[in-house]
């Protein structure tokens, strides 16, 4: 009860939504009901997709909150985004549950994106050859997750930290687009609402028991000005929201009362920097008795790519 107290309050609409100063068609709105996403927001989501993977060099804080088991977790880090289309990028947080330590860091040279994780001094490690993508996934194709999606951005460039999880949000929900504030900044409101088969799949893996922090909705929060000490930051993600179904409903996994915020991450103190050289989002790999799991096929698999024997080859290396 008292993590509850403490959640921020969601992005809900304000009035300026109502008024002239933004365009109606951001007004707020998500109809549970509809099962396609509508164009303005599935656009809206490719502009920022691309504004981070082709955009100027930035770099920012980052902080997420999570409730769990009664409780809030809080962690910390940084992002650094050299785009230009490079690729390269650097995330890393830190968590404390007050039991440990828990770090993640997903970086990327533009060849080859890694993610390193420790929870509980257990250290995990996964890789994906994002050069490999570009190479063997031909011009145009679609994923075959979804009817259409933004082929002007490779698909090596959405791989890892925001622009993967902007793609997966496109990927799995229903997209509706509205307008909020956070801390008095007028911003436009991307909402998700899960997609009946991919809730369907869910409850089908976890044994028709829904999982407490898988959620159901999804609300991302774009800022429509730049930052007023820097002249930076217009079109860029300023804050995910992730909620659940309320506790009652799990099981069945549907929606009903009042949904619960899982986590929330924020970026924020966004600076505009000039790209670093390449040899700063390469990873230094001081884990050499940790199994590494590659996992480009799952990423080639979405395009319907099948390797040939010496193109796996080439994984393996």
């Amino acid at each position: 009860e008292q993590a509850e107290r403490r959640e921020p309050a969601d992005l809900q609409p304000t009035s300026d939504a109502a008024q002239s100063t933004v365009d109606p068609a951001h007004r707020f709105s998500v109809t549970a009901s509809n099962k396609q996403s509508h164009p303005k927001a599935v656009g809206l989501l490719n502009q920022v997709v691309e504004r981070i993977a082709v955009g100027p060099a930035f770099n920012a804080k980052v902080r997420q909150r999570v409730w769990t088991a009664g409780r809030e977790v809080v962690g910390v880090g940084s992002y650094e985004q050299a785009g230009y289309g490079s690729g390269r990028f650097n995330l890393q947080m830190t968590m404390h549950d007050g039991g440990g330590k828990h770090t993640l860091q997903q970086i990327s040279d533009g060849r080859l994106a890694w993610t390193r994780t420790e929870i509980a001094d257990e250290v995990a490690l996964r890789r994906v050859d994002v050069g490999r993508l570009d190479e063997w996934i031909p011009p145009g194709a679609q994923p075959q997750t979804r009817s259409t999606s933004d082929d002007s951005i490779p698909p090596g460039l959405k791989v890892g930290a925001w622009t993967e999880l902007l793609d997966t949000i496109q990927r799995d929900h229903v997209l509706r687009l509205g307008s909020s504030k956070v801390k008095s900044r007028p911003v436009l409101v991307i909402t998700g609402t899960l997609k009946e088969d991919v809730r369907r799949k869910v409850l089908a893996d976890a044994n028709q028991q829904w999982p407490v922090m898988y959620p159901t909705t999804v609300k991302v929060a774009i800022a429509i000005e730049p930052e007023p000490d820097t002249g930076f930051g217009e079109g860029l993600p300023l804050r995910f929201e992730f909620w659940g179904d309320p506790a009652s409903t799990e099981k069945s996994g549907s929606a009903a009362g009042r949904p619960r915020l899982i986590a929330l991450i924020e970026m924020y103190a966004i600076h505009p920097m000039t790209a670093p050289p390449v040899q700063r989002f390469r990873f230094d790999n001081q884990d050499a008795e940790v199994n590494c799991v590659n996992e480009t096929d799952r990423y080639l698999n979405q395009y319907g790519v099948r390797l040939t024997e010496s193109q796996r080859r080439l994984l393996m290396r």
